[in-house]
Protein backbone atom coordinates (compact mmCIF):
# COMPACT_ATOMS: atom_id res chain seq x y z
CA UNK A 1 0.00 0.00 0.00
CA UNK A 2 1.58 3.46 -1.11
CA UNK A 3 1.32 6.62 0.88
CA UNK A 4 -1.21 7.84 -1.36
CA UNK A 5 -3.71 5.04 -0.35
CA UNK A 6 -2.50 5.12 3.68
CA UNK A 7 -3.43 8.84 3.50
CA UNK A 8 -7.00 8.26 1.97
CA UNK A 9 -7.74 5.78 4.03
CA UNK A 10 -6.99 7.77 7.36
CA UNK A 11 -9.28 10.30 6.20
CA UNK A 12 -11.92 7.58 5.78
CA UNK A 13 -11.49 6.93 9.00
CA UNK A 14 -11.74 10.13 9.94
CA UNK A 15 -14.93 10.82 7.88
CA UNK A 16 -16.62 7.26 10.05
CA UNK A 17 -15.84 8.67 13.23
CA UNK A 18 -17.05 11.72 12.82
CA UNK A 19 -19.94 10.58 11.04
CA UNK A 20 -20.59 7.93 14.05
CA UNK A 21 -19.82 10.65 17.08
CA UNK A 22 -22.73 13.02 15.56
CA UNK A 23 -24.69 10.23 14.21
CA UNK A 24 -27.71 11.63 16.33
CA UNK A 25 -27.62 14.73 15.46
CA UNK A 26 -27.70 13.76 11.71
CA UNK A 27 -30.46 12.22 11.90
CA UNK A 28 -32.12 14.60 14.10
CA UNK A 29 -31.32 17.08 11.25
CA UNK A 30 -32.55 14.93 8.48
CA UNK A 31 -35.94 14.78 10.23
CA UNK A 32 -36.44 18.49 10.43
CA UNK A 33 -35.65 18.94 7.12
CA UNK A 34 -38.39 16.27 6.54
CA UNK A 35 -40.94 17.63 8.75
CA UNK A 36 -40.23 21.50 7.19
CA UNK A 37 -40.68 20.10 4.07
CA UNK A 38 -43.37 18.08 4.58
CA UNK A 39 -45.02 21.27 6.07
CA UNK A 40 -44.13 23.63 3.55
CA UNK A 41 -45.89 21.38 0.99
CA UNK A 42 -49.18 20.81 3.04
CA UNK A 43 -49.95 24.38 4.56
CA UNK A 44 -47.94 27.17 2.29
CA UNK A 45 -47.91 25.40 -1.18
CA UNK A 46 -51.26 25.84 -2.96
CA UNK A 47 -52.38 22.96 -5.01
CA UNK A 48 -52.30 22.46 -8.32
CA UNK A 49 -54.89 21.08 -10.85
CA UNK A 50 -54.65 20.31 -14.63
CA UNK A 51 -56.71 19.65 -17.06
CA UNK A 52 -56.53 18.05 -20.67
CA UNK A 53 -58.31 18.56 -23.58
CA UNK A 54 -57.33 16.61 -26.96
CA UNK A 55 -57.39 18.20 -31.33
CA UNK A 56 -56.53 15.43 -33.51
CA UNK A 57 -55.51 16.82 -36.76
CA UNK A 58 -57.56 14.81 -39.64
CA UNK A 59 -57.26 14.95 -43.49
CA UNK A 60 -61.44 15.86 -44.31
CA UNK A 61 -62.29 15.04 -47.98
CA UNK A 62 -65.90 14.47 -49.18
CA UNK A 63 -64.37 11.50 -51.27
CA UNK A 64 -64.50 8.40 -49.57
CA UNK A 65 -61.21 6.90 -52.46
CA UNK A 66 -59.73 10.26 -51.03
CA UNK A 67 -59.79 8.87 -47.29
CA UNK A 68 -58.72 5.50 -48.20
CA UNK A 69 -55.59 6.81 -50.49
CA UNK A 70 -54.34 8.77 -46.70
CA UNK A 71 -50.50 8.25 -47.17
CA UNK A 72 -47.58 8.25 -45.21
CA UNK A 73 -46.86 11.57 -46.39
CA UNK A 74 -49.87 12.81 -44.80
CA UNK A 75 -49.48 11.74 -41.78
CA UNK A 76 -45.89 13.11 -41.94
CA UNK A 77 -47.31 16.33 -42.67
CA UNK A 78 -49.81 16.19 -39.66
CA UNK A 79 -47.53 15.78 -37.33
CA UNK A 80 -45.47 18.60 -38.58
CA UNK A 81 -48.73 20.36 -38.86
CA UNK A 82 -49.27 19.67 -34.64
CA UNK A 83 -45.93 21.22 -34.05
CA UNK A 84 -46.95 24.94 -35.85
CA UNK A 85 -50.47 24.31 -34.40
CA UNK A 86 -48.77 24.34 -30.48
CA UNK A 87 -46.91 27.50 -31.64
CA UNK A 88 -50.02 29.27 -32.78
CA UNK A 89 -52.05 27.74 -29.61
CA UNK A 90 -49.66 29.83 -27.63
CA UNK A 91 -49.97 33.10 -28.87
CA UNK A 92 -51.73 36.06 -28.61
CA UNK A 93 -54.21 35.17 -31.28
CA UNK A 94 -55.16 32.28 -28.92
CA UNK A 95 -54.50 33.60 -25.47
CA UNK A 96 -56.36 37.12 -25.71
CA UNK A 97 -59.98 36.03 -27.18
CA UNK A 98 -59.46 33.11 -24.58
CA UNK A 99 -58.54 35.74 -21.52
CA UNK A 100 -61.99 38.27 -22.87
CA UNK A 101 -64.56 35.35 -23.48
CA UNK A 102 -63.73 33.64 -20.02
CA UNK A 103 -63.22 37.27 -17.84
CA UNK A 104 -59.62 35.56 -16.60
CA UNK A 105 -57.88 38.83 -16.11
CA UNK A 106 -61.19 40.47 -14.10
CA UNK A 107 -61.40 37.65 -12.06
CA UNK A 108 -57.97 35.92 -11.56
CA UNK A 109 -55.32 38.13 -12.87
CA UNK A 110 -54.33 36.17 -15.24
CA UNK A 111 -53.11 38.05 -18.73
CA UNK A 112 -51.05 37.04 -21.75
CA UNK A 113 -47.98 36.37 -19.67
CA UNK A 114 -49.98 34.27 -17.53
CA UNK A 115 -51.76 32.37 -20.24
CA UNK A 116 -48.54 30.98 -21.24
CA UNK A 117 -47.60 29.90 -17.62
CA UNK A 118 -50.37 28.08 -17.37
CA UNK A 119 -51.15 26.58 -21.09
CA UNK A 120 -48.90 23.81 -21.87
CA UNK A 121 -49.21 22.25 -25.19
CA UNK A 122 -47.80 19.16 -26.65
CA UNK A 123 -47.89 16.70 -29.34
CA UNK A 124 -48.60 13.42 -28.20
CA UNK A 125 -45.57 10.91 -28.69
CA UNK A 126 -45.05 12.33 -31.88
CA UNK A 127 -49.06 11.87 -33.38
CA UNK A 128 -51.49 13.92 -34.96
CA UNK A 129 -53.10 14.39 -31.70
CA UNK A 130 -52.49 17.79 -29.56
CA UNK A 131 -52.97 17.93 -26.11
CA UNK A 132 -53.66 21.39 -24.19
CA UNK A 133 -52.94 21.22 -20.92
CA UNK A 134 -54.35 23.85 -17.89
CA UNK A 135 -52.53 23.79 -14.50
CA UNK A 136 -54.51 25.95 -12.23
CA UNK A 137 -55.31 25.98 -8.31
CA UNK A 138 -58.99 25.83 -9.40
CA UNK A 139 -60.09 22.19 -11.04
CA UNK A 140 -62.63 23.80 -12.76
CA UNK A 141 -61.01 26.77 -14.00
CA UNK A 142 -57.97 24.30 -15.62
CA UNK A 143 -61.11 22.33 -17.13
CA UNK A 144 -62.34 25.72 -18.68
CA UNK A 145 -59.65 27.26 -19.73
CA UNK A 146 -58.76 24.04 -21.51
CA UNK A 147 -61.85 23.69 -23.36
CA UNK A 148 -62.24 27.31 -24.17
CA UNK A 149 -58.62 27.15 -25.73
CA UNK A 150 -59.62 24.23 -28.31
CA UNK A 151 -62.85 26.02 -28.77
CA UNK A 152 -61.10 29.51 -30.49
CA UNK A 153 -58.55 27.58 -31.83
CA UNK A 154 -61.07 25.77 -33.89
CA UNK A 155 -62.43 29.02 -34.65
CA UNK A 156 -59.65 30.96 -35.58
CA UNK A 157 -57.55 28.23 -37.30
CA UNK A 158 -59.39 28.91 -40.58
CA UNK A 159 -58.80 32.34 -40.61
CA UNK A 160 -54.88 31.97 -39.49
CA UNK A 161 -54.11 28.69 -41.72
CA UNK A 162 -56.69 28.59 -44.63
CA UNK A 163 -57.02 25.46 -43.86
CA UNK A 164 -59.77 23.30 -41.69
CA UNK A 165 -58.68 19.97 -40.54
CA UNK A 166 -58.67 20.24 -36.73
CA UNK A 167 -61.14 18.54 -34.26
CA UNK A 168 -61.68 17.96 -30.57
CA UNK A 169 -60.84 14.74 -29.66
CA UNK A 170 -61.65 14.88 -26.19
CA UNK A 171 -63.41 17.92 -23.94
CA UNK A 172 -61.01 18.51 -20.93
CA UNK A 173 -62.27 17.11 -17.54
CA UNK A 174 -62.55 18.41 -14.19
CA UNK A 175 -59.77 17.10 -12.48
CA UNK A 176 -60.43 15.18 -9.56
CA UNK A 177 -56.96 14.89 -7.80
CA UNK A 178 -54.49 17.45 -7.55
CA UNK A 179 -51.44 17.26 -9.84
CA UNK A 180 -49.11 19.08 -7.68
CA UNK A 181 -47.71 19.85 -5.49
CA UNK A 182 -45.83 16.42 -4.61
CA UNK A 183 -45.82 15.76 -0.87
CA UNK A 184 -43.33 12.78 -1.38
CA UNK A 185 -41.00 14.59 -3.66
CA UNK A 186 -40.77 17.84 -1.46
CA UNK A 187 -40.30 15.82 1.46
CA UNK A 188 -37.50 13.38 -0.15
CA UNK A 189 -35.49 16.93 -1.72
CA UNK A 190 -36.01 18.05 2.02
CA UNK A 191 -34.23 14.69 3.21
CA UNK A 192 -31.39 14.87 0.52
CA UNK A 193 -31.05 18.77 1.93
CA UNK A 194 -30.81 17.66 6.08
CA UNK A 195 -27.50 15.31 4.13
CA UNK A 196 -26.21 17.63 2.58
CA UNK A 197 -26.19 20.11 5.27
CA UNK A 198 -25.11 17.09 7.58
CA UNK A 199 -21.75 16.68 4.83
CA UNK A 200 -21.34 19.96 5.23
CA UNK A 201 -21.06 19.98 9.12
CA UNK A 202 -18.79 16.25 8.59
CA UNK A 203 -15.88 18.38 5.90
CA UNK A 204 -16.37 21.17 7.41
CA UNK A 205 -15.08 19.34 11.35
CA UNK A 206 -12.55 16.84 9.28
CA UNK A 207 -10.67 20.21 7.54
CA UNK A 208 -10.71 22.11 10.81
CA UNK A 209 -9.76 19.18 13.40
CA UNK A 210 -5.79 20.03 13.63
CA UNK A 211 -5.40 17.43 16.46
CA UNK A 212 -2.47 14.77 15.95
CA UNK A 213 -3.70 11.04 16.78
CA UNK A 214 -1.61 8.27 15.71
CA UNK A 215 2.23 8.29 15.79
CA UNK A 216 2.33 8.14 12.18
CA UNK A 217 0.83 11.63 11.95
CA UNK A 218 3.88 12.71 14.48
CA UNK A 219 6.45 11.49 12.18
CA UNK A 220 5.09 13.01 9.52
CA UNK A 221 4.97 16.31 11.17
CA UNK A 222 8.15 16.48 12.64
CA UNK A 223 10.14 13.49 10.72
CA UNK A 224 11.37 12.42 14.18
CA UNK A 225 11.68 8.65 15.09
CA UNK A 226 9.50 7.61 17.97
CA UNK A 227 11.46 6.97 21.08
CA UNK A 228 8.25 6.06 23.46
CA UNK A 229 4.85 6.81 23.93
CA UNK A 230 2.37 7.45 26.91
CA UNK A 231 -0.31 5.17 27.33
CA UNK A 232 -4.24 6.28 27.45
CA UNK A 233 -4.88 6.36 31.06
CA UNK A 234 -7.48 8.15 33.16
CA UNK A 235 -6.82 9.87 36.46
CA UNK A 236 -9.21 9.39 39.13
CA UNK A 237 -10.15 11.08 42.75
CA UNK A 238 -9.13 8.74 45.41
CA UNK A 239 -12.36 8.98 48.15
CA UNK A 240 -11.03 9.39 51.52
CA UNK A 241 -12.83 8.20 54.63
CA UNK A 242 -13.17 10.34 57.27
CA UNK A 243 -13.85 9.35 61.09
CA UNK A 244 -16.22 10.97 62.77
CA UNK A 245 -14.50 10.98 65.85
Amino acid sequence: MNEHDEEYEIDLLQIFEIIKQKFILFILICMVCCTVALCITKFLMKEEFTATAKMIIVQKSDSASAQQNYTYSDQQLSQKLAATYSQIIMSEAISDPVITNLDLFEKYGIDSSSYSNIVKVASANNTEVIDVSVTTNDPVLSADIANEVVSVFEDKIFDIMQIENVTTLTDAKVPERKSGPSTMKNTVIGGILGLLICGIITLIQLFTDTKVKTEEEVKKIFNYPIIGSIPDFEIRNAEVDEDDD
